[in-house]
């Protein structure tokens, strides 16, 4: 598209496909935001996907706007093969997902996290803070998981001002 340098924005599993991009390619990225998102999986978090694991067992406010888009077996199925694969990652040391590209993302960082994110124990974005030179962190106390959908304002607020710096 013919841009030099771009930011990136990524929620949940688009923010670990951020954080890989700006550890791989720090020249091409200008600032990154990220909510929602982890660099490894830990046994909380398998305990924790496995619990969700069965969407019929979600709440139809959760459920039918997937079920729309996918079908209603399509998005149990596509759901239970990302419970498996996320899994995976559980095998590796630490459950590492990308925590050693960590340290070599040195694009300007701004981590947004819902204090009751229900899929991403608070745990995680300290760990991104700490592990991310330079970063910030802005925690939503009522937060979760789709933070940016239902606070809308602040989110793009924060994301706009911090973009605009």
């Amino acid at each position: 598209m013919g841009f030099k340098k771009y930011s990136l924005l990524g929620w949940s599993d688009g923010g670990i496909t951020a954080m890989i991009a700006a550890a791989r390619n720090p020249e091409l990225i200008k600032k990154m935001v990220v909510w929602g998102s982890n660099a490894f999986v830990s046994q909380d978090d398998l305990k924790l996907y496995n619990m969700v694991r069965d969407v019929s067992k979600w709440s139809a406010r959760m459920r039918q706007p997937m079920e729309e888009v996918y079908g209603v077996q399509a998005f149990a199925k596509i759901w239970e093969d990302w419970v498996d694969g996320i899994a995976q990652f559980a095998n590796r040391p630490e459950g590492s997902i990308c925590m050693e590209l960590l340290p070599l993302i040195s694009c300007p960082t701004l981590i947004i996290h819902g204090e009751k994110d229900p899929m991403v124990p608070s745990f995680h974005p300290h760990y991104l803070h700490k592990n991310i030179k330079g970063s910030r962190l802005h925690l939503i106390p009522e937060g979760k998981h789709n933070l940016h959908l239902r606070y809308a304002e602040e989110f793009n607020k924060l994301v706009e001002d911090f973009l605009e710096e």
